[in-house]
């Protein structure tokens, strides 16, 4: 079974947005994790094993803030 996530995040500057990531959570099979990230500008990934948090994330998909073109100030809210 694939649990989905949703975590609000935001710029210093005050833009929100949201990181959205799925995971398998199903016993007996292969870990994976999807990110995304909407409202910013990024990259999402796939991690085929193993586990990732929402800093490590949000520092691989490198986040660009569409308002004021601000990388890497995204913090959760």
């Amino acid at each position: 079974m694939t649990t989905h996530h949703r975590e609000p995040v935001s710029c210093a500057c005050g833009h929100e947005g949201i990181v959205h990531w799925s995971e398998n959570d199903q016993p007996f099979s292969k870990q994976w994790e999807q990110w995304s990230i909407s409202g910013f500008e990024g990259e999402g990934f796939y991690l085929d094993g193993g586990y990732t948090h929402l800093t490590a994330a949000l520092d691989r998909m490198k986040p660009k803030c569409p308002a004021c073109g601000e990388v890497g100030k995204i913090k959760q809210t």
